[in-house]
């Protein structure tokens, strides 16, 4: 009965039997249609979101010494907008102290920035956070992908302690003021193994490099850039002296090595600040509280 009446039907419609027999209750797609399995047309379907996100953010080191080397800030932000505006900000304690304008990047791809710690003027030294910061031209703000952040922690310092490896700090007698036969001691002893690196407190211009074979040995100071001090490494180790006279130096680039030449009695480093020029209209200063303060961070 059922089949009799859907031929009824057909017959009546101009449709053939066959194609009503076959529906499950819904009009068959026209021939030379494609099904598509309910999937909405490429034109229709929901646009990706807009929202700017931070895939990465990371800054290449813990430390940055002032006339030092820089920091390298890599990030990448993703979007629609094609290129962003991006800040980088320096914080301290949560408190915005210093904003980096890194000027319109484009998205979807990875870039790089320096930074010195001058941007701006000098920051004071301590611990630092470096927030980076975009907009698109819709104002949307950036937010951070699922592992990533928009912050790394950071320090900012002036100087770097001299000496970069093991060391201890030497007795009265080596001290600044310690007796010495017809004078007084005008520096700091360190000692140190033989060939531990030894770099620059400070940038500045390399004043001095020679050798006093029976009093300092192979020596070398420093002028330091920005401040009225000269930085005094004496007792290198022979053949370790990387520097030249006029060179200038960058903080915490390596100058030689410890040793043991010209009057000691071991390896160690014979290290004098001067205020104003080596010798030169200078006088020498106790330089054990800037050496213990720079200690606390280097």
């Amino acid at each position: 009965m059922r089949l009799l009446a859907v031929a009824l039907l057909a017959a009546t419609l101009g449709v053939p039997s066959a194609a009503m027999a076959s529906g499950s209750g819904g009009t068959s797609a026209p021939a030379g249609s494609v099904d598509t399995g309910g999937t909405t047309p490429r034109d229709e379907r929901p646009r990706a979101s807009g929202k700017l996100v931070l895939a990465s953010f990371k800054v290449n080191t813990r430390k940055v010494y002032d006339l030092g080397r820089p920091a390298k800030v890599v990030f990448r932000i993703d979007g629609r907008s094609p290129t962003v505006k991006v800040k980088l900000y320096a914080l301290r304690r949560g408190k915005r102290v210093r904003t980096i304008d890194l000027g319109e990047r484009t998205t979807r791809r990875t870039h790089s920035a320096s930074f010195t710690g001058q941007e701006g003027g000098r920051l004071p030294e301590g611990a630092l956070q470096l927030k980076l910061s975009a907009r698109d031209s819709r104002g949307r703000k950036l937010r951070a992908a699922r592992g990533a952040s928009t912050v790394s922690e950071i320090g900012f310092y002036h100087h770097r302690f001299p000496i970069a490896g093991p060391f201890s700090y030497s007795g009265d007698g080596g001290r600044f003021g310690a007796d010495r036969p017809g004078h007084v001691h005008q520096g700091q002893d360190l000692p140190a193994p033989a060939g531990t690196p030894l770099v620059a407190p400070r940038g500045g211009v390399v004043d001095t490099v020679a050798n006093q074979p029976g009093g300092a040995g192979n020596y070398i100071v420093v002028r330091a850039s920005g401040e009225n001090r000269s930085y005094v490494f004496m007792h290198l180790l022979d053949g370790s002296t990387r520097v030249r006279e006029g060179q200038r130096v960058r903080t915490g680039q390596r100058l030689g090595d410890v040793g043991s030449t010209g009057a000691s009695s071991g390896p160690h480093l014979h290290f004098e600040i001067w205020v104003g020029a080596w010798f030169d209209g200078g006088r020498p200063i106790d330089p054990l509280p800037d050496l213990r303060r720079w200690d606390a961070w280097s």
